[in-house]
């Protein structure tokens, strides 16, 4: 399962570099140098991508020669997605993996206010794209890689359902200590951030909290798919791909979910009111992980024919 660790760590890299290290230099240099770096990005991505379809249409052919064509696939119908879907959804513990993957991330949203909500205090845009941006993934991509190395079976440290509940447990600190200091801050602009005063303790301390809320996000996010990974593969091989991506697309769908809402609801009850959501949020992913099924004995599904 060391795969699925290798992955996140390796898309989250790339976020950085593509978001916060661009920003950084365009704050740094200039729009024309950034968007230079971000087209060659572009060019090189195409390339891989063309590579990868080359060699990828080889081996198709090659296998189409060794295996017989299945005549008995009609195409795709709405029974057939039907069926497909009450087969996938029938595979135990798929129901309480969905509805984790939906919720989990809900409080997460406090991450992506509290970089805003520095803006509105007047912090420069320089400072945030550092340490809002590059500081924060590379402590995203640092729990990634902590809990693949946890996870990796040549360690055995650890199993994914334990690191889970003891991340989820540990990311109410920071969420709650944002909350906090949004409380005790204000809304009114800060004066000097240079010296030992009032606003340079709680800058420097939400930062410290974006921190350690984003190292735990990595921490779950990692165990988290490779839980996912595990439950896919012990179904049968004819809907491995569709059950995985099912939890993927659940996934993506909890973390977008509050997202396209949270700004309306910041406007309408206040950023106060939406931070107690995402206490709530962190503190009600316990008990659910606490009745979370016994996924560490699942077995991948063998083919017996």
């Amino acid at each position: 399962m060391t795969v699925i660790p290798l992955q996140v760590v390796a898309y989250k890299a790339g976020s950085v570099f593509a978001g916060a290290a661009l920003l950084w230099v365009k704050e740094a240099s200039s729009w024309r140098l950034m968007w230079i770096i971000f087209g060659s990005l572009y060019i090189i991505c195409l390339g891989l991508i063309w590579g990868l379809g080359l060699g990828y249409s080889g081996d198709r052919k090659e296998n189409e020669k060794k295996q017989p064509v299945d005549d008995g696939y009609e195409g795709l119908s709405l029974e057939f997605l039907v069926a497909n879907w009450q087969r996938m959804i029938s595979v135990p513990g798929t129901v309480w993996m969905v509805t984790f993957v939906m919720f989990y991330k809900l409080c997460e949203r406090g991450e992506g206010t509290i970089p805003i909500y520095l803006v509105d205090k007047g912090v420069s845009v320089s400072s945030l794209a550092f340490w809002t941006g590059v500081v924060r993934s590379v402590a995203s991509i640092g729990g990634s890689a902590v809990s693949g190395f946890l996870l990796s079976s040549e360690s055995g440290r650890v199993k994914a359902s334990e690191l889970m509940l003891r991340t989820a447990c540990l990311r109410i600190i920071p969420i709650t200590f944002q909350f906090i200091i949004i409380l005790c801050w204000g809304r009114e602009p800060v004066t000097d951030l240079g010296g030992l005063n009032t606003d340079t303790v709680l800058y420097y301390l939400s930062i410290l909290c974006l921190v350690l809320a984003n190292f735990c996000a990595g921490l779950m996010t990692t165990a988290c798919f490779t839980t996912m990974m595990s439950l896919s593969q012990s179904v049968p091989t004819s809907i491995q791909s569709s059950h995985y991506s099912l939890l993927s697309t659940m996934e993506v769908l909890g973390k977008l979910m509050f997202a396209s809402v949270a700004g309306i609801l910041i406007d309408l009850a206040g950023l106060e009111m939406v931070f107690i959501l995402f206490v709530t949020f962190s503190i009600l992913t316990v008990p659910l992980l606490v009745k979370m099924p016994d996924f560490d004995k699942i077995k991948p599904f063998c083919d017996t024919n």
